[in-house]
């Protein structure tokens, strides 16, 4: 196997390696994370002890779609079900039985949490949270973590652990994509010793952090010393608010957002390619962060709830409703805009304001930070624009622009 391979390429070159031989690892981890994004409705059950082996589940998936119906789709994970035939065909998970499938969605709760398990023939479970689906109930959910200490989600997650494993004496591994990696974390932590005591390690896979209120407490500070955080060279996703821990970070086919699509992270033998966070990657990561820091939370729900409510008002569900709406279908969104209370409309733009606010300073902070020639017209415009915020006084003349010096040093 070369760097550039993903992990299909790695169950295909490296599928025949039973457990016995080479032990679950890291990569296992994102493949079994991916998997989670398989719709399995109708086909694993919801129970833990009804099991279905993965050769059936693969027959009755593409009985049940077409290739056509699948790549139709827009979302960054639509590829998930083709890991199913490498999957039931290789020696390594091809033993392998899925159980207790759940698929919460709940407009009104706002939560979205979708679990299933996985048995190997290494005798343990990998338990996998779902991360963000297309629904606009799960996009939310994701805004809702930076002003909420425990969504329905994660409470529902919690439960679905307690369920499944107070009772039982197996060795568990935990893990999940985006909001799954949280997901996951969060479900181990909280979910009571006797759960605890089975797990062996919890993997979030460019997955969203937590609030203080969360990483103060003894139950997260217990599971962090199980748990393995991987994030992708340019990761937004996996640097928002905190997790306390020092992450694997991997090289990435892909660029900037793109990178959070897990099947571009690069894979060599049995392990990611290691690498170091990019400059723009910890740019945003302090950007975010002094955003976090400088609106409050009421500001941060109504902000997120106002958002929400025009998006919904196009009639949307999903995402893909959202990207495909029609001239009439945005007007009713603008509509929705302006018939917004005044003192709501207020609010909304005062948010926006510190945001834009919040982020250029943090930008020009950071400017001076990133390793490299930065050209002098550069550095002259970015003092200019600081200068304005704080407001202070330049001495430039009024209306000089540096980009007016043709590349002349200053």
């Amino acid at each position: 196997m070369t760097e550039d391979n993903n992990m299909q390429d790695y169950l295909y070159w490296r599928g025949d390696i039973p457990f016995s031989t080479d032990p679950f690892n890291e990569v296992d981890n994102l493949i079994l994370a991916q998997a989670s994004y398989v719709d399995f409705d109708g086909i694993v059950p919801e129970s833990g002890d009804d099991k279905i082996p993965i050769r059936e589940v693969y027959n009755q998936y593409w009985l049940m779609h077409t290739k056509e119906e699948i790549m139709q789709r827009k979302s960054f994970v639509k590829l998930a079900p083709f890991l199913l035939e490498p999957l039931a065909e290789s020696r390594r998970f091809g033993n392998m039985k899925l159980s207790g499938y759940v698929n919460h969605i709940n407009k009104d709760t706002q939560a979205q949490m979708s679990a299933v398990r996985f048995e190997l023939d290494d005798g343990s479970v990998y338990v996998a949270f779902r991360g963000t689906d297309e629904t606009l109930v799960g996009w939310k959910e994701d805004f809702n973590l930076s002003f909420m200490s425990q969504t329905e989600g994660q409470r529902l997650a919690v439960e679905y652990m307690k369920a499944n494993f107070s009772d039982t004496n197996l060795w568990l591994r935990v893990g999940g994509h985006s909001k799954g990696g949280n997901f996951a974390v969060y479900a181990s932590a909280f979910s009571g010793d006797a759960v605890n005591r089975q797990i062996m390690e919890v993997y979030t896979n460019d997955g969203p952090g937590f609030r203080p209120e969360v990483t103060g407490t003894s139950e997260y500070r217990n599971i962090l010393k199980k748990t393995i955080s991987i994030v992708p060279r340019d990761s937004v996703i996996g640097w928002l608010l905190s997790s306390e821990i020092t992450p694997r970070v991997v090289m990435s086919s892909a660029t900037r957002i793109r990178q959070h699509d897990a099947l571009t992270w690069q894979i060599k033998g049995n392990r990611f390619v290691k690498t170091e966070q990019s400059k723009e990657s910890w740019m945003l990561e302090k950007t975010l962060s002094d955003w976090l820091v400088n609106v409050d939370d009421e500001s941060r729900k109504i902000f997120v709830d106002q958002i929400f409510n025009i998006l919904e008002a196009t009639g949307a569900d999903t995402m893909k409703d959202v990207r495909t709406a029609t001239l009439s279908d945005l007007a009713e969104a603008f509509q929705a805009a302006i018939n917004l209370p005044k003192d709501q409309q207020k609010e909304v733009s005062e948010v926006l304001t510190q945001l834009f606010k919040s982020g250029e300073k943090t930008f020009y902070e950071q400017l001076e930070n990133i390793e490299g020639w930065i050209p002098p017209f550069i550095r002259k415009w970015a003092a200019r624009k600081e200068e304005a915020l704080s407001g202070e006084k330049t001495d430039d003349e009024p209306g000089s622009d540096p980009f007016e010096d043709n590349g002349k040093e200053n």
